[in-house]
């Protein structure tokens, strides 16, 4: 369950697509590509729900935050380095057939790299999008095209941090997240964990917001756009509050429509290839560790997926031709390092 924006991690490295020959930002280090030194699941491990492992990391790392690519070949995903959203984080690109093993091609010191489960690699954009803070003290919007080098989208300096970036389906925008840095929280009173929510065109320009979290009372995360783009789906919590639900929200900011009301934290929500459904994380029925449901997007009874009541699940992803959905597993909860898996779609009606 990621309900905080990352500032400022101590090292990190960023993984491109395999066969990337160029270097890094203007003035950044050189790319060397390696390998990740993760497990590869080579008997199919499976649990008793019936999910598959695709990878987990060795060394204390922690594999998080798949997200397909648009053809459902590959993976795109982060790594940190010292357990659950600790310490560096790293992109990666996990190819589903053959090895299953990350590749490595550039480091940045000091530096981290976060992608959004869902829709944060677009075809029409031809690049996957993420958040870095690897020319500045704060998170800026990143897209990266396969094969190339890191572009930056936004720039600002008001001590927030641009987060849990996701592309628009014609790939022309990007919305994300807007979250205060914890030192400067002070200084923004009652702002501080009242995240509000933007779109900004992929070749930069001005953000336009459509959620106002302060204006509103309320915090607002981890925005994903709909296959359809017609709606944006993200978690939000009253200022302060404990609870977290699924609201939707066009994409000129009207409309706004709640989808779940059970108590609980639901959070991470993806689409559905066809936008009818969502995918999501939550403790619905007081569960002692998340586990992955579905729901319609228009709302209604939440269907759970996976059922390892010793694990947490959370971050999923649904693969582009609707049968399988990926996401991340701590064994002993959040608090332990988490692998990436991925489980049967369940059938449902269109």
């Amino acid at each position: 369950m990621r309900i905080r924006a990352f500032f400022g991690a101590a090292a990190v490295a960023v993984l491109l697509l395999s066969g990337c020959g160029g270097s890094g930002s203007e003035g950044g280090p050189q790319p060397r590509p390696t390998r990740a030194t993760g497990t590869v699941p080579t008997g199919g491990e499976r649990r008793a729900d019936g999910a598959e492992l695709l990878y987990r990391a060795g060394g204390g790392h922690s594999a998080q935050n798949p997200a397909f690519a648009p053809d459902g070949r590959s993976m795109l995903l982060t790594e940190f380095s010292e357990g659950y959203n600790k310490g560096a984080a790293a992109l990666g690109v996990l190819p589903l057939d053959g090895s299953r093993t990350p590749q490595k091609v550039l480091e940045d010191p000091d530096k981290a790299a976060v992608n959004l489960p869902g829709t944060s690699w677009n075809a029409a954009a031809g690049a996957f999008t993420f958040a870095s803070d690897r020319e500045s003290g704060h998170d800026e919007l990143w897209l990266m095209t396969p094969g190339g080098t890191p572009e930056r989208v936004t720039r600002h300096e008001d001590g927030s941090g641009y987060s849990e970036p996701s592309f628009s389906p014609d790939g022309a925008w990007i919305v994300f997240q807007q979250s205060w840095e914890p030192e400067h929280t002070a200084g923004k009173g009652d702002s501080a964990e009242q995240d509000s929510l933007w779109k900004v065109r992929r070749d930069g320009g001005d953000p336009v917001r459509l959620v106002d979290g302060r204006g509103t009372g309320t915090d607002n995360r981890q925005p994903n756009w709909s296959p359809r783009g017609d709606r944006i789906v993200f978690q939000r919590r009253t200022a302060g509050g404990e609870g977290w639900a699924l609201w939707t929200v066009h994409p000129d900011g009207t409309g706004l429509r709640q989808v779940t009301d059970a108590p609980g934290e639901h959070t991470d929500p993806a689409w559905s290839p066809d936008g009818t459904y969502l995918v999501f994380s939550s403790n619905l029925g007081d569960l002692p560790n998340a586990q992955v449901f579905v729901v319609a997007a228009d709302g209604g009874r939440p269907v759970r997926v996976t059922g390892e009541a010793a694990a947490y699940d959370g971050a999923p992803s649904w693969s582009p031709d609707g049968k399988w959905i990926a996401f991340e597993s701590s064994p002993g909860g959040e608090a332990d390092p988490a692998a990436l898996w991925r489980i049967p779609a369940p059938a449902l009606k269109p």
